[in-house]
């Protein structure tokens, strides 16, 4: 516990300051949430994973948009699995609804996934080339993994060793590509949010 009370907010949001950035966190992605929806549209996905899934946000317009039949995710903090449980509730009767709490290291899932999405959680993966070719084993052949990085520059304390280097884009593309994905796009979402498109090789 307490390893868990130095992590950061953004990291594991905990207690009612928690509450109060997940609520930030919702207005200030939401850009981000429907850019990956619009993003996974034209492949027609029926499954999408999401690593750090926060609020729930993404998963719930997916859900809702794409008509999803199995939504599943993971996140390291316990108040937001629960809240994310509590906005997907309402899908239970359409679709499978399968949140853990974890991060990128143990993801407990069993593919095949049609779509798989990260929003600005790529930070604090600790080693990003294994949970990337894991993605890769997770997704479908004509598969998507939607990357969305949080622009910050240089991250002296982020976990993940390609965010501290100050050129995150760039590394994280060529870690995508070592683990077998091919980039489709890539689009400046917001000043702070840059998104990427990456499919199966």
């Amino acid at each position: 516990m307490a390893t868990q009370r130095k992590l950061p907010q953004a990291m594991r949001p905990r207690g009612r300051i928690g509450r109060i950035f997940g609520w930030l966190m919702r207005r200030l992605n939401r850009p981000a949430y429907r850019w990956t929806v619009d993003q996974l549209r034209a492949t027609q996905p029926k499954s999408l994973l999401e690593i750090g899934f926060g609020t729930g946000d993404l998963l719930s317009l997916a859900a809702k948009r794409l008509k999803l039949s199995r939504v599943a995710g993971v996140d390291p903090s316990e108040l937001m699995l629960e809240t994310a449980q509590k906005r997907l509730r309402r899908f239970r009767k359409k679709a499978a609804i399968d949140l853990k709490l974890g991060d990128d290291a143990a993801l407990p899932m069993e593919g095949p996934f049609d779509a798989v999405a990260a929003l600005h959680s790529f930070q604090f993966w600790t080693h990003p080339g294994t949970t990337l070719a894991h993605i890769r084993s997770l997704l479908a052949p004509n598969g998507r993994f939607v990357l969305v990085l949080k622009l910050h520059g240089k991250r002296k304390a982020a976990p993940n060793p390609l965010s501290r280097g100050g050129d995150e884009v760039s590394q994280a593309i060529a870690a995508a590509q070592a683990a077998g994905f091919v980039m489709l796009g890539m689009k400046g979402i917001s000043k702070s949010s840059q998104g990427i498109v990456f499919g199966c090789g």
